[in-house]
């Protein structure tokens, strides 16, 4: 499989395209239009959509692209969970574990939190999680839904993947994210050289996806509660002492929500 394509869509959304010898996987298509546009323009066939939550700038796009679909003689496959009811053709579990042609053996993961029903695709190999709004780039997704400790066992599961995985999110916030992270750690110089990285990146108009689960244990506030630094900073926020890390997380949420 060739490197996954970052379709921009909105202001501020990827719609990830996966390229397969039996056509292509489309991520979270809030909207089909740069879709379809891409399809038509490299003379690619879609083989399926993966959806990872119910949020309409990410399953907007599904409809028009199942008629786009039948224009090709094709009838579209739409996994989602079970949130995404309405749009999906068939049910994707935590835990499940699909054959999908031309992707193999993918994953279901429970992500829930920013949303109750929100799951996330793992490809064992290459290692690639399509995680939706669950993980950005040094972030997390609001709580909509959920729960502080809904996120902080969604965090543990994907930090228990391999090092290596490649983690595609599904929207540009790195630079911002990165920005918030440094008043969190502001002693953590892996932030300052990825702030000066990205900001450069995104002068050029490139994106800052994907990143890796390595990076991520390095500049995301969310997946580094234990650094004391951290827990120190957010303390002086909460005017609370260090409790637990689902407490910290929790503020940290909310620090972030405000800033």
């Amino acid at each position: 499989m060739h490197s996954p394509i970052a379709i921009s869509s909105f202001n501020d959304n990827y719609i990830w395209i996966i390229e397969t010898d039996q056509g292509c996987w489309v991520v979270d298509p809030g909207d089909a239009k740069p879709v379809i546009s891409w399809l038509v323009a490299n003379q690619q066939r879609i083989a399926g959509i993966l959806l990872t939550h119910h949020h309409a700038d990410h399953v907007g796009g599904v409809e028009a692209l199942e008629a786009f679909a039948q224009t090709q003689q094709q009838t579209l496959t739409v996994w989602g969970p079970d949130e995404c009811q309405r749009w999906r053709t068939e049910a994707a579990k935590p835990g499940d574990l699909l054959s999908l042609p031309g992707l193999g053996q993918v994953s279901v993961i429970d992500v829930s939190a920013h949303t109750l029903g929100h799951i996330a695709y793992f490809l064992p190999e290459p290692a690639w999680l399509f995680c939706g709004d669950s993980l950005f780039s040094a972030g997390c997704g609001r709580l909509f839904e959920g729960t502080p400790l809904q996120l902080f066992h969604t965090l543990q599961r994907i930090n228990d993947l391999p090092a290596h995985t490649h983690i595609f999110p599904a929207h540009e916030y790195t630079q911002k994210n990165l920005a918030f992270a440094q008043h969190v750690e502001p002693s953590n110089e892996s932030l300052a050289l990825a702030y000066h990285e990205v900001s450069s990146w995104r002068e050029q108009k490139r994106p800052s996806l994907p990143t890796t689960l390595a990076r991520e244990r390095l500049i995301n506030p969310f997946l580094r509660l234990h650094s004391p630094e951290l827990r120190e900073q957010v303390s002086h926020f909460a005017e609370q002492a260090f409790q637990s890390e689902v407490i910290t997380l929790a503020q940290l949420r909310q620090w972030k929500d405000q800033s």
